[in-house]
């Protein structure tokens, strides 16, 4: 769990990161490994956050752009995320 204490604390002093995306981020963490892909309904996220899709699209683009999330695969709807390993031991 330091590590995502790491990453956490990196997203979070990003001025670059909107309070979307650090709202998106928080959730996704307690979620989503540095190893394997989970799965991810952009829909799901927004009902859980009380967000419009479009803000949450928008916040996982920031995320993938800025390097803290990965793409993987999609499995049926949902696309599959996980932390980049590379960050595990650097500045985000």
């Amino acid at each position: 769990m330091q590590h995502h204490d790491f990453i956490s604390k990196a997203v979070s002093t990003d001025r670059d990161i909107t309070l979307e995306a650090l709202r998106v981020f928080t959730y996704l963490s307690r979620r989503l490994h540095f190893d394997r892909p989970v799965p991810v309904l952009q829909s799901e996220l927004a009902d859980a956050l009380g967000m419009q899709r479009p803000n949450v699209n928008r916040a996982i683009k920031l995320l993938e752009t800025k390097h803290i999330l990965l793409r993987d695969s999609k499995l049926g709807r949902a696309i599959t995320f996980r932390l980049n390993p590379e960050l595990e031991g650097s500045r985000a």
